[in-house]
């Protein structure tokens, strides 16, 4: 079955560890699987992580991110909050790469992915043909991360060598480590940390990431500061706004507003 029976409503999620070596690359498998009473499309938003994925997505009505599906899809980085428009019923079975690692996997730069949702095909080549029809198939999430493991591992065989020589991947990987810690607020201590300049992480983070290091800093800074508002924190918003590296109030205030579209105050107070 693509998506849950009619007659429930149901919106249910997994996320399974990847086999070695596709570790190397990838983070780990996810799925989302959906039913709504509701006949009205809903509109799902999420601030998401700086890396890309590789979906297999089926929906009823056959559409999603404006493309036909069922499909095997490509996401690249999305600069602002994920917005995708639910049908009434639909299933995605997914793998996020770390970091820099589907351009580690392609041996090129992924920057004309970011904010694009693209057919994998052109991405990953012919392989990933016969990929819709058997990761849909499947009753369950392991049988769907093994076929999805098995493709890329086919992949990344043949590369694996020259993955775990680049060095400039390996970098990126210890730059957005670094990143995640509330206590890097700006670049340059990130850089040094890795004996490299940040004109060196700038060019790095163009190729395998999509964005600038500063940018990738800043999501991390701006999930921070959404998970305090979340938890109830944050009444202080000053204080909030130095802990996370921004100059003042108004710094993440304007931030915050350019992604998620509402100051911090009207987030915290649930007009969202």
């Amino acid at each position: 079955m693509l998506w849950p029976a009619a007659g429930t409503e149901v919106f249910t999620t997994e996320r399974l560890p990847l086999p070695e070596p596709l570790t190397e690359v990838a983070a780990y498998y996810w799925s989302v699987a959906w039913r709504r009473a509701e006949r009205t499309p809903f509109r799902q938003e999420v601030l998401s992580h700086p890396v890309t994925h590789l979906t297999v997505e089926a929906a009823e009505g056959g559409v999603l991110h404006g493309l036909p599906v069922p499909a095997a899809l490509v996401h690249g980085l999305v600069t602002r909050v994920f917005t995708v428009d639910l049908p009434v019923a639909g299933r995605v079975a997914g793998v996020a790469f770390h970091p820099g690692g589907l351009a580690a996997l392609l041996g090129g730069g992924v920057r004309e992915l970011t904010d694009a949702v693209v057919p994998a095909g052109p991405v990953l080549g012919r392989a990933v043909a016969p990929l819709t029809a058997r990761v849909l198939a499947e009753a369950d999430d392991e049988a769907r991360r093994d076929v999805l493991a098995d493709l890329l591992g086919g992949l990344l065989t043949p590369r694996l060598a020259d993955v775990r020589a680049d060095e400039g991947y390996r970098t990126v990987r210890r730059a957005v480590e670094l990143m995640r810690s509330r206590e890097h607020i700006t670049i340059g201590p990130v850089a040094t940390a890795l004996h490299v300049s940040e004109r060196t992480l700038q060019r790095l983070f163009g190729r395998y990431v999509g964005a600038s290091p500063l940018w990738v800093l800043r999501r991390h800074r701006l999930q921070d500061a959404v998970a305090a508002l979340d938890a109830g924190e944050g009444q202080d918003l000053s204080g909030l706004a130095a802990s996370l590296g921004f100059a003042d109030h108004a710094h993440l205030t304007r931030a915050f507003i350019q992604v998620i579209g509402v100051p911090p105050s009207r987030y915290r107070a649930g007009r969202r």
